[in-house]
């Protein structure tokens, strides 16, 4: 294990150096920033000036122009018209030679400033190459002097050159991003004044949009009405149904309770159809029978045979009734002949 005392001064070399690393870098981000920007302005200071030389081009073409169609013209003509084409080819000239003093000062202060900031820039990332240097150079020597603190033993050189070039790759990645950031800045500042435009444009045709609006809102509350007019309508016609479905529903209720009814009746009227049939039945069965016994005592009294004695069967079947008959006589005026004698007070 290694010394304590050691350990503590490693460690209070490593906050100093983190701390002055941090300090750099607060230098160095607005130095970068800054320069960023200057380029774009000398980026945009080239396009004013290849704007201007375009315009100038223009300018004597048309010039050009003005004076091959003067040419064409009578001898009077351009007498007439000499002067004026003369003003005006001064003047034109003059506008020429104003922009081109314009541009040559322009060019000029755009020279100056590209030299101001490719010095500004050189000075700044020489000074920036310094402190990255001598910082790197610092936590090279700190990561030579530190040791691990359980075996002892110190930072091997691969490790370290390995660590610088991952920390070599990273700042890069973040010149890039920080390159990328301020392109897009600019991009949004130019979109920006684009939408600005835009709106600008538009105002002119919110009352145009105002009045579409007007007319369509007048659309849509027609429509709202014929709508809620069908609604309306249909509400009615869902009361008059849900009414008719409750009504019927009562009248299935009680055709229900009815067929309840009818279809025990008819379960009863089986049950006494089933009886009678039973009964009519065996009614059959007994009135064979007895046909069958008719028939065996004939055939053996031989009376179907005989003429003779059906004769005399049926004049003692007929004395029998009139025997009968004079006995119901008899017994009725003999009942009478006691009612008289008891009605007189006399006995038999």
């Amino acid at each position: 294990e290694s010394d304590p005392e050691l350990s503590g001064d490693a460690a209070g070399e490593d906050m100093f150096g983190e701390d002055d690393y941090g300090e750099e870098e607060e230098e160095e981000d607005p130095g970068v920033d800054r320069m960023q920007e200057l380029s774009e302005k000398y980026d945009q200071l080239l396009e004013l000036n290849e704007r201007a030389l375009q315009h100038n081009v223009a300018l004597q073409r048309r010039v050009i122009q003005r004076r091959a169609q003067d040419k064409a013209y009578d001898a009077p003509d351009k007498q007439s018209e000499g002067k004026v084409t003369e003003h005006k080819y001064q003047n034109i000239l003059q506008s020429v030679h104003t922009v081109r003093l314009q541009l040559r000062l322009q060019q000029v202060k755009a020279a100056r400033m590209s030299e101001e900031l490719k010095n500004q820039l050189e000075t700044k990332r020489q000074k920036a190459i310094e402190c990255r240097d001598s910082f790197q150079e610092f936590k090279r020597q700190v990561a030579r002097h530190a040791e691990y603190a359980r075996t002892g033993k110190k930072i091997s050189e691969k490790i370290i050159q390995e660590i610088e070039e991952f920390e070599m790759d990273k700042d890069a990645e973040v010149e890039e991003v920080r390159g990328s950031n301020i392109s897009l800045k600019n991009r949004l500042a130019k979109k920006e004044q684009e939408l600005r435009k835009k709106d600008e444009l538009a105002e002119n045709l919110h009352v145009i949009d105002f009045e579409q609006l007007k007319i369509e809102n007048q659309t849509l509350n027609e429509r709202i009405e014929e709508r809620n007019e069908e609604l309306h309508k249909l509400r009615k016609k869902t009361v008059t149904t849900v009414q008719i479905v409750t009504h019927m529903r009562e009248k299935v209720q009680f055709v229900q309770q009815d067929y309840q009814s009818l279809k025990a009746e008819l379960s009863q009227l089986d049950a006494d159809l089933a009886g009678q049939r039973d009964l009519v039945a065996n009614t059959k069965h007994d009135r064979d029978q007895h046909r069958a016994d008719s028939t065996k005592l004939r055939q053996q009294t031989s009376i179907m045979n005989s003429d003779h004695l059906a004769k005399d069967f049926a004049s003692r079947t007929d004395h029998i009734k009139q025997l009968k008959e004079d006995i119901n006589q008899f017994k009725k005026r003999h009942k009478q002949m006691t009612q008289f004698v008891k009605g007189h007070g006399g006995t038999i």
